[in-house]
């Protein structure tokens, strides 16, 4: 069966099998991608050149491609991009799913008028809609304008990344090793349904530290819409989606650890002069996390010693999600009503504000009340709610959202520390495991 889907790929391209991947190099010829809608070009100087010639422009790879997307995962792309479009879309279509649909796409950012060649990966661990056998890839410009161009020099699909994960029977967890390995893919052990939102690096489930006064650091590449801000550490990447780096990582049977430089959240590929590292365990349908955060900075910038809420840690559950459920009132672990308030959008300002959670524990579900709970017991608030809409998937603009929170003061060598727990189940059956964890932690 193998020599039958190479012999297809090698009839669509010569080039398309290189060095175990799948690629396409456009040196003398389009390779059989096809200029689809509102795009004229021609390959030349070893480039696919594309001019925008109207609204929603976009590309089609050959067809019948039999990617297998339990093996290949990772896609590369080698471009220019001439627009003042900072966001282009990759769609797949399988040998089930054959229309394009929102649920089977990613967006990923690219640089504006951008001066050179770029290179841009897209991670498919975690992305549940990127399964089967993939059929045909289209490549969306997002919004470039007609006049503006794009240039591709390759496109390369690689292995899957290596699953960095466990799966006990009950829960199937990955931590992405490309990002810090922070937290990217939770969803039952018989289920390929991801309960993660990681549409872009500051999604997942992370550590992510606040620390010192908000500065302007525009000059220094910061983003102009995350200025001014603080000192601000965060496990997966920047804004600009340059990746944290792994120091360390170990796997055993039942748990995950890993160590990382993490990056600034607000400025361009500025790791962080800080080192992150968690440790991971399952037990049952609960997910215990220890987080360490150690701070050796030496700037003069930010300053010391203010107070900041620190997200202990950032949740994303995806939008799907959309029901809010804790327990507000005076009598805690006492099996009193929850609440279930009305979800807070971002839209409005901020995310909703809960200074009283006595439990320690919020959670996100869907109608049938089942979903994902966080229980910190170091705790002091909550904040919470939903960007976007409800419906969204891992891949989704629209996420569900949960901070625990405590204040510290962070100085230039803190060790901040602190253990939390995800569970997966029924708002009841979360309740019910949050009760039996205080249980042990505090011998009642």
């Amino acid at each position: 069966m193998k020599k039958l889907i190479i012999v297809l790929f090698i009839v669509i391209s010569t080039n398309l099998f290189s060095e175990n991947k799948i690629q396409w190099k456009f040196t003398s010829d389009n390779q059989g991608w096809l200029l689809a809608h509102s795009v004229t070009g021609a390959v030349s100087d070893g480039c696919y050149n594309m001019n925008i010639t109207g609204s929603d422009p976009y590309i089609f790879s050959p067809n019948n491609l039999n990617i297998d997307a339990s093996t290949y995962g990772q896609v590369r792309i080698k471009l220019q991009n001439k627009t003042s479009e900072a966001s282009f879309q990759l769609f797949w279509a399988t040998t089930v799913e054959s229309n394009w649909s929102q649920a089977r796409s990613m967006n990923f950012k690219v640089k504006k008028n951008d001066k050179e060649i770029s290179e841009y990966v897209i991670s498919m661990l975690g992305i549940s809609a990127w399964s089967g056998t993939v059929t045909k890839l289209r490549m969306d410009f997002g919004n470039a304008k007609a006049q503006e161009s794009v240039k591709i020099e390759q496109i390369d699909i690689e292995p899957m990344p290596e699953e960095f994960g466990l799966n006990n029977g009950t829960i199937h967890l990955m931590q992405d090793l490309s990002r810090g390995g922070a937290i990217c893919f939770i969803s039952k052990a018989t289920d390929l349904r991801n309960l993660v939102n990681i549409s872009d690096e500051g999604r997942y489930i992370q550590q992510s530290y606040y620390a010192g006064k908000a500065l302007n650091r525009q000059s220094e590449g910061q983003s102009t819409r995350w200025s001014p801000w603080s000192w601000n550490p965060i496990q997966v990447g920047d804004y600009a989606r340059n990746r944290a780096e792994i120091l360390s990582s170990k796997k055993t049977a039942n748990s995950l650890y890993v160590k990382c430089t993490p990056m600034l959240w607000d400025m361009k590929n500025k790791p962080a002069e800080a080192i992150m590292e968690q440790w991971t365990t399952l037990e049952g349908n609960v997910i215990k996390v220890k987080n360490k955060l150690t701070c050796f900075r030496t700037d003069t910038l930010y300053g010391e010693g203010k107070e900041r809420d620190q997200e202990i840690p950032a949740v994303y559950p995806i939008s799907a999600l959309k029901n809010l459920y804790s327990y507000f009132g005076n009598e805690p672990f006492s099996k009193a009503a929850m609440d279930n308030p009305k979800v807070v959008f971002l839209s409005s300002g901020f995310w909703g504000r809960y200074k009283s959670v006595p439990e320690k524990w919020m959670a996100f579900v869907d109608d049938n009340k089942w979903g994902m709970g966080v229980y910190t017991p170091s705790a002091t608030s909550f904040i919470a709610g939903m960007s976007g809409k409800a419906g969204g998937e891992s891949n989704s603009g629209s996420t569900s959202y949960i901070a625990p929170l405590r204040k510290e003061k962070l100085m230039k060598n803190s060790i901040v520390e602190f253990d939390y727990y995800l569970i997966i189940g029924t708002v009841d059956e979360i309740r019910s495991k949050v009760y039996e964890i205080d249980k042990k932690l505090n011998k009642k």
